[in-house]
């Protein structure tokens, strides 16, 4: 179903952003700086093995990335996950996909305003935390309604900051080092794997929480209806981002460790352990510009958390699982979907009621997350290899080898994310089921399929007029 402005005209997504755009949106949803959020936690955790913990994920996340720009090339449609499997193995299977995963994007941005506004409170403590958490939050919605240029344009700058204080924070530690600090030198194996405290257990559990630091890439492909040639365009993002990520987490999180070998045992709060590692490399100074560096990488993860989630609901919504008068229509003015940004961040605003507790949120995270990597994968599978028996030469590598790998190692560590997580994800489930049984008068009407052909810029183009662009160069 078309939307409409007041003349009776199609309002479609604008097709604007580039390769460049799509970069820097999922860079900027992953948020650089967030390796620093999970130091102390992961590195207690791991006994000092948080690069490795990231190596693991970086590989399994690849994976995943590779079935993920295969699916985007055969459904080039905003949507995600959800589109993928609803079209590759079942519209059922499809919904639940979406339904566990909004989770993910519905608690991302709640956390983000939470940081924000504890950590300004800090640093401003005759500001109320919630009058942060509003302030974050209304800037967020707006940059998203107004379209998602603007945003691009501000994740740019934001990115170069988090990126330069990362790269300064690097030269720093390796400075401190080779000047006696830490391990006393650069090059350290037991920064990667030490015998002595290595639990393979703990090293999955730590890698299955740090899965949520590249849902970038699975926020890319919602922009697909909004990207200049979307099937070449956003299979090449999806798999630059998880790439540069990783490299730069798992070089990072190895500089950290070598700055302060005994952090594991010595953090004293891992929740702020960045802030004792900061103190002992570079004084209070030092601190205080990652607060402010990380503060901006929580804003601008919220405007892209918005902006994702958003348009998961669009996807939905314009299929029918979700009413779609609300959650279906766009703003003929803007042609972003507003009823889903303002809903989303109302939601977000939960976070002046939410107890702070970054591991339970990141693994309930997880869940979705690894839930929805493990049915994307799959969805490669099904479509290509088994639907349209690509099963030849590369064909077998690319299509059954590739994202069967893929569906093992996600698997494996979905295994291993914290049980309270998964006990609070399966009732999530459990809600969405009950939902969609009520819709679909007890599951006897099949759930609504996907129209591609508007979606995916092929259908009849030359008969709409132009709406009058939206303020967003």
């Amino acid at each position: 179903m078309a939307n409409e402005d007041q003349r009776g005209h199609d309002v479609t997504l604008k097709r604007v952003l580039t390769l460049r755009y799509l970069v820097v949106f999922g860079l900027a949803y992953l948020a650089p700086t967030v390796v620093f959020n999970y130091y102390g936690i992961i590195t207690s955790l791991t006994g000092g093995m948080m690069a490795l913990a990231y190596v693991i994920t970086t590989v399994v996340m690849c994976f995943t990335a590779y079935s993920y720009a295969n699916m985007v090339k055969a459904f080039p449609v905003a949507g995600s996950a959800y589109t993928y499997v609803q079209k590759a193995v079942s519209p059922w299977l499809g919904f639940f996909t979406g339904w566990v995963m909004l989770v993910d994007y519905l608690l991302l941005p709640m956390v983000c305003y939470l940081l924000v506004g504890i950590y300004l409170n800090e640093f401003v403590p005759a500001v109320p935390v919630a009058v942060w958490v509003i302030a974050a939050a209304a800037l967020g919605a707006w940059t998203n309604i107004v379209g998602v240029k603007v945003t691009g344009r501000i994740n740019t700058v934001i990115i170069a900051a988090q990126v330069l204080f990362s790269v300064g924070l690097i030269g720093l530690i390796g400075f401190y080092v080779v000047r006696g600090g830490g391990a006393g030198t650069l090059f350290s194996a037991n920064a990667l794997l030490n015998p002595q405290t290595f639990d393979s257990g703990n090293v999955l559990l730590a890698a299955s929480i740090l899965a949520v630091s590249f849902l970038g890439f699975d926020a890319v492909s919602t922009m697909a209806e909004e990207t200049v040639e979307p099937a070449k365009t956003v299979p090449r993002a999806i798999m630059i981002v998880p790439i540069a990520a990783g490299i730069g987490f798992a070089i990072i999180s190895y500089f950290t460790q070598i700055a302060w070998p005994k952090a594991y045992s010595e953090i004293v709060n891992p929740d702020a352990g960045i802030f004792e590692l900061l103190t002992r490399v570079g004084g209070n100074a030092l601190s205080t510009v990652f607060l402010v560096t990380d503060n901006l990488a929580s804003l601008i993860c919220v405007m892209a958390g918005l902006a994702a989630a958003s348009r998961i609901l669009y996807g939905m919504g314009r299929d029918g699982a979700l009413p779609r008068r609300f959650f279906g229509t766009l703003n003929p003015r803007f042609r972003t979907p507003v009823n889903n940004i303002v809903l989303t961040s109302l939601i977000a605003l939960s976070a002046v009621l939410y107890a702070d507790n970054l591991a339970g949120a990141a693994s309930l995270m997880s869940f979705g997350a690894l839930t929805g990597f493990v049915l994307v994968n799959y969805s490669v599978i099904n479509h290509y290899f088994i639907r349209h028996r690509r099963r030849h030469g590369v064909d077998l590598l690319r299509f059954l080898v590739l994202p069967g790998i893929g569906v093992v190692v996600s698997l494996l560590l979905w295994l291993n994310v914290d049980a309270s997580a998964k006990l609070l994800g399966l009732s999530w489930l459990g809600l969405g089921i009950v939902y969609i049984a009520f819709t679909t008068k007890g599951f006897r009407n099949p759930p609504v399929t996907l129209r591609l052909e508007d979606a995916t810029g092929e259908g009849p183009e030359h008969n709409r007029a132009p709406l009058q662009e939206a303020s967003t160069s």
